[in-house]
C-alpha cells in the first residue's frame, strides 16, 4: 500500500522544513545583528528549544532544535505513557559546568529520541541559556494518532 509511503514522505518533508526555518548564530543574537532579538533579550522557551513530534510506522518521534546560547539538561528528560516511566535512548552530550547543578551533560544542536507510539505520552525536560537563566520543568502532553 502506497498511502504510509507517501504519508510518511509528507511527514519527513515537514520536519525538514521546520529544521530549515533560518536560525541566528551566537554571534548574531549576542551582536544585535538578528533584528528583533537583542543581546539583553532571553528567547521564550517554545523558541529556545523547538519541539515536535510525529509518527512514523510504530514509532513516535520526538525532537528539539536547540538554538544556539542555549542547552537542555540530559538528565531531565522523562518520558511517560499511560501512567508508566519509559527509558529512551537519548544522545551524549557534552560536559558543562552549571552555576547551579555542577558538572553536568548537557544537548545542544538538534536532538532526536524515539519512542514506541500508540499511547497517551508525557514528555518533560528542562534547559536553560548560557548567560544564566534556566527555564523551569517543562511538560508536553501527546495523545495517540488515529
Amino acid at each position: 500500500m502506497r498511502v504510509p509511503r507517501i504519508k510518511s514522505l509528507l511527514t519527513m518533508c515537514s520536519l525538514a522544513a521546520f529544521l530549515a526555518l533560518p536560525v541566528a548564530s551566537a554571534e548574531d543574537l549576542f551582536s544585535g545583528n538578528a533584528g528583533a532579538i537583542s543581546a539583553d533579550e532571553i528567547l521564550p522557551v517554545d523558541e529556545a528549544f523547538r519541539f515536535g513530534s510525529y509518527v512514523e510506522g510504530k514509532s513516535l518521534k520526538l525532537f528539539w532544535q536547540v538554538l544556539p546560547g542555549y542547552y537542555l539538561y540530559r538528565d531531565k528528560f522523562s518520558f511517560a505513557q499511560e501512567g508508566e516511566e519509559l527509558a529512551a535512548e537519548l544522545p551524549r552530550g557534552k560536559l558543562y559546568q552549571d552555576e547551579i547543578f555542577g558538572e553536568v551533560e548537557v544537548l545542544s544542536g538538534l536532538v532526536e529520541v524515539t519512542l514506541p507510539s500508540g499511547a497517551s505520552t508525557q514528555v518533560s525536560y528542562q534547559g536553560c541559556a548560557e548567560r544564566g537563566y534556566c527555564y523551569p520543568p517543562q511538560k508536553k502532553q501527546l495523545s495517540p494518532s488515529k
